[in-house]
């Protein structure tokens, strides 16, 4: 993947009363063919985001640019960029084929290379039988297929989604998920994607930019994410996380020792700038502890180990949900898999909990800023935007 910039936010900040920023001082590069998921809470900026860059919105600060061309000046249908909304946005009284067409027509392309256009797009998401049916005869599936398709059929340079699978149950979300990685694969398509299900931007992304209040708070791929998190905001929204608290004993440049509330010393890896004294967050997932006495494990010089009493067991099928109680304050949970070699601990006993050193990091408490004071200002709903903007986009 080349690694000049194709798509670029500098310095983009937007407010709508002056004084408030829903996203301040973006920078932000996407590289040609990237899958960029944008995640983050409600409010956190990342639709706002994805607004400017389609041309629904524009950047109070800074610009955008596209391909090394200035996007700010120019309207939605002038940016070369499909979009694709959560609630589908195709006309009801047009067939899917002339939805489909839509924005070719606004192109002013002649007849028979819409045809031939459409033809393709249809048989790329697998429905040119529905040609002639209309959005009310198709299922939730089918119709974001549709919307799919109409963002890609004037092969645009970049395709933006909205929460597009936010309408569909669960098992038609993973069809589509595998459905949208499959057509960027083949079609190597550059896509910026908004969602707040962490679980689907780790599945589909090369790369995932997390929001909160406004800014990015880390950009790095899923694996990078989830392994690697640079501060304790990360940690807990991205995946599940045992959040254990306590302060700095010693830190070095890529370990720190902390004492957590109980009185147990654990170490782990760090970033740089943690100082003795500092209160700090344990960032520890679930899959990584473990119960030496229930799996039989061998604990070394590598690992921490704390005494734990055993609060409650869930069944989930293929594990145990084992919650446990750390000192008074601190709670944990523990995936134990279901295999039936495993002794399952009894609720209310006492048991050691280990994990290797590498396993967990060792973050600063410091907090993103508050939502209530960058967020008073409340931007335009995107519901708003008409079938006839989104197809001509």
């Amino acid at each position: 993947m080349p690694n000049s910039s194709f798509i670029s936010f500098s310095g983009v900040s937007k407010s709508y009363d002056g004084v408030h920023y829903v996203v301040e001082d973006l920078n932000l590069d996407v590289r040609k063919g990237e899958f960029l998921s944008l995640l983050g809470p409600s409010g956190s900026g990342k639709t706002t985001t994805l607004m400017m860059l389609a041309g629904f919105e524009s950047p109070t600060q800074g610009e955008i640019r596209l391909d090394g061309r200035r996007l700010d000046d120019k309207p939605p249908h002038q940016r070369d960029i499909g979009m694709v909304f959560q609630n589908y946005a195709l006309f009801p009284h047009l067939t899917i084929a002339e939805n489909v067409a839509f924005p070719l027509s606004v192109r002013h392309l002649s007849r028979a290379e819409q045809k031939t256009r459409v033809k393709r797009a249809l048989e790329m998401i697998e429905l040119p039988h529905l040609a002639n049916r209309r959005p009310a005869q198709l299922s939730g599936g089918q119709q974001q297929r549709v919307a799919l398709a109409r963002a890609l059929v004037f092969e645009p340079s970049v395709v933006l989604m909205d929460e597009p699978l936010g309408a569909l149950d669960k098992r038609l979300r993973e069809t589509m998920q595998y459905e949208i990685m499959r057509l960027h694969r083949e079609l190597s398509l550059t896509i910026v994607y908004v969602t707040h299900d962490q679980a689907e931007a780790l599945t589909m992304s090369d790369r995932v930019a997390v929001f909160s209040d406004g800014r990015i708070q880390q950009a790095a791929t899923p694996s990078e994410l989830y392994e690697n998190a640079q501060n304790a905001f990360v940690a807990n929204f991205v995946g599940e996380n045992n959040g254990l608290t306590g302060r700095v004993v010693n830190s070095g440049e890529d370990w720190a020792t902390l004492a957590l509330s109980d009185g147990s010393v654990i170490r782990g890896r760090c970033e740089c700038g943690l100082r003795s004294g500092d209160e700090a967050m344990l960032a520890l997932r679930p899959e990584r502890a473990h119960i030496p006495s229930a799996e039989g494990m061998h604990v070394d010089e590598h690992s921490n180990v704390v005494r734990a009493r055993v609060e409650e067991l869930v069944y989930c099928g293929d594990h145990h949900r084992v919650h446990l109680k750390l000192g008074s304050r601190d709670d944990i949970v523990v995936k134990l898999p279901n295999t039936q070699r495993h002794a399952l601990p009894a609720p209310g006993s006492a048991i050691d909990i280990a994990w290797r050193h590498d396993d967990c990091k060792i973050l600063a408490m410091s907090a993103p800023r508050s939502a209530s004071a960058l967020h008073s200002a409340t931007p335009p709903s995107t519901s708003t935007i008409t079938p006839a903007t989104a197809g001509a986009n």
